[in-house]
């Protein structure tokens, strides 16, 4: 089982499964009725009545916590083991049981497999309630430290700036800059590859909304059907396997941002309910019959020209013009030429880090292969041959026939011979160390001298700079 782990800070809203079985539907309501008592953020809920549901849920949808409904024993052992699925692949979901009348065999049982609480069904309602509160302080305490994981993790692809020595990816992020702090919807255009989804993050932590959720759907990886589901929501019965409300995207979204990937694949019988949410600010679930007003930022992405589209009726006019209100163009990567170097030397940092493996110079004539190759790929394909080049180099550095030999042809066409074919700044024969230093040099004058801003730029601690400046 594959779960979706929750992007979330401590002010956000927070997403529970419950989880009912063979139990009354009384249960589940007191439990949950007790956790919006307890909880104090907003929390967006989904109820499932078996276990093959709630296998659906964790694997499609962010939960932070888990609520299990064992009214008898029996519930226990389907509950036990759908939790130990879930842990396996996210450690840190917090479980909570209600139980009525237990052992005490089956509260150890409860207790070794991970619960995190348990509640008694004879217990006062105030005394559950307490409870639960712990519980949702242990949660705020976990977003905590997981926030500060992140701001301390700057190599992280998502929290770097992008970079923009080009002029034209200076134009873009010039454009992300300006639009972030209104509340304007964006497009961004660009082929497939080019970092869209990595600039509508970065927009994202640069508005107002940084401190709100950031969700994310590819509109041309879903089913027509399922894509509005994902979107909207739906409501038990709407359709067949409805078994439980479900909160869509737009509504969970609330207070940050939703980035909604190819919008260019998106139905037309969808397109309609964009244009309608769009105006009117409100989500109404499939099956629904009540409009809930949320406060959205939305940001769509094209790998395909939305004009073309619409000349071609694939794609409604009238959407065009709501969304197209500040596009944003992402050059490919063949117009970075300048761009080149130093996005190949986070990537290989990153890559290093994801391999666990040592990071590996670049060896003669390396960088200016990478330079004039066209990259039809663009970010992605020079992602995947700078790890497979860490894989397949055998020394302590990246040499041109460790280079898959697509990359190689623009080089020996022009008939360079590879004694040549070297735009490094420093000798072929430099050590590690010396490529390190020459590299925090040029990051700090690009920087203009500023330290703290040169150190997040390397994806290093300011003590740390500061450490090997000294060494020189």
């Amino acid at each position: 089982m594959t779960l979706t782990v929750p992007e979330m800070v401590p002010e956000s809203p927070c997403s529970v499964l419950i989880c009912q079985f063979d139990a009354e539907p009384q249960a589940s309501g007191t439990l949950l009725t007790e956790l919006r008592q307890a909880s104090p953020v907003k929390m967006l809920w989904n109820l499932v009545s078996d276990a093959v549901s709630a296998h659906y849920r964790l694997s499609s949808h962010p939960y932070e916590l888990i609520g299990f409904c064992c009214e008898k024993d029996a519930d226990i052992d389907p509950a036990l083991a759908l939790l130990l699925a879930a842990r396996a692949v996210q450690p840190d979901l917090l479980a909570v049981a209600f139980v009525r009348r237990p052992s005490g065999a089956v509260i150890r049982s409860l207790y070794q497999a991970g619960m995190t609480e348990v509640l008694f069904a004879d217990d006062a309602s105030a005394i559950r309630v307490r409870r639960l509160e712990e519980l949702f302080r242990l949660m705020a305490h976990r977003r905590r430290l997981a926030m500060t994981r992140v701001r301390a993790s700057h190599l992280l692809e998502d929290t770097l700036a992008p970079v923009a020595i080009s002029q034209g990816m200076q134009r873009t992020v010039n454009l992300l800059h300006q639009v972030a702090p209104t509340p304007l919807p964006v497009l961004i255009e660009g082929e497939t590859g080019t970092g869209k989804s990595v600039l509508a993050r970065y927009l994202h932590a640069q508005s107002g909304r940084a401190g709100g959720t950031f969700l994310t759907i590819n509109c041309g990886a879903l089913t027509p059907s399922l894509l509005e589901s994902e979107l909207f929501g739906h409501e038990k019965g709407a359709f067949t396997g409805a078994q439980a409300r479900r909160t869509g995207l737009l509504e969970a979204a609330d207070g940050g941002t939703l980035f909604l990937d190819e919008i260019n694949s998106a139905p037309m019988d969808l397109q309609v309910r964009l244009l309608h949410f769009i105006q009117e600010k409100q989500v109404l679930r499939v099956g629904g019959n009540q409009s809930i007003a949320v406060d959205v930022r939305l940001i769509f992405a094209t790998n395909k020209p939305l004009a073309e589209l619409v000349a071609a009726g694939a794609f409604r006019e009238d959407l065009y013009y709501r969304i197209n209100v500040f596009p944003i163009e992402v050059p490919p990567l063949r117009a970075r030429v300048d761009d080149i170097p130093q996005i190949a030397g986070q990537a290989l940092m990153r890559a290093c880090g994801q391999l666990g493996i040592e990071p590996k110079a670049c060896g003669p004539g390396v960088l200016e292969a990478v330079r004039r190759y066209s990259w039809p790929g663009n970010l992605r394909q020079l992602d995947n041959v700078i790890q497979r080049s860490l894989i397949v180099a055998r020394g302590d550095r990246i040499e041109l026939d460790d280079l898959p030999p697509q990359v190689l042809q623009p080089v020996w066409a022009e008939g360079v011979p590879r004694s040549a074919v070297s735009a490094l700044p420093w000798p072929s024969d430099a050590s590690l160390a010396q490529v390190e230093q020459y590299w925090i040099e040029q990051v700090l004058r690009q920087c203009g001298g500023n330290r703290a801003q040169a150190s997040r730029q390397l994806g290093i601690d300011p003590s740390t700079l500061w450490r090997r400046m000294k060494k020189t």
